[in-house]
């Protein structure tokens, strides 16, 4: 898994930056220094919301900002970011057509093995949770001068 998705699900918010193109070249710079500003907020309040065991999942939280579309993109690059987010239930693993599963980081195998449940320690959404109000309010503002 590359990566996961979480929806704004803000539909005005997103009506009004699909209208990008329709404003001034003022109003755009100002509608992309929000937009901007959000997502760099996003990504540091991640950084701070995350379970931290090793640091490996912090440092491989990025974001990206396209400019021409004015849109912002915060991401965790970890392969296990998803079960951090989320969580996970525990499962019972068998191996199907091997004998026995190799333990990692071991040095021997196993008939089967036992995968406890792993809570869910929210991170992202937190973090765009925190910034959507100020997003809102800077976007309503440059746009309603």
């Amino acid at each position: 898994m590359k990566g996961f998705v979480i929806n704004l699900g803000i539909n005005d918010l997103n009506r009004t930056l699909a209208q990008f193109r329709s404003y001034d070249e003022q109003t755009q710079e100002k509608l992309r220094a929000c937009v901007q500003k959000s997502t760099s907020n996003i990504m540091l309040g991640a950084k701070r919301r995350v379970h931290v065991k090793s640091g490996n999942l912090v440092k491989g939280i990025a974001m990206t900002y396209n400019a021409s579309k004015n849109t912002g993109e915060v991401r965790a690059k970890s392969p296990h970011a998803h079960l951090v987010e989320f969580g996970a239930r525990a499962v019972h693993e068998v191996p199907d057509k091997a004998k026995a599963l190799k333990v990692p980081g071991g040095s021997g195998f196993a008939a089967a093995a036992n995968i406890p449940a792993r809570a869910a320690h929210p991170f992202l959404r937190p973090a765009f949770e925190a910034e959507k109000a100020n997003l809102i309010q800077s976007v309503t503002e440059v746009v309603k001068k």
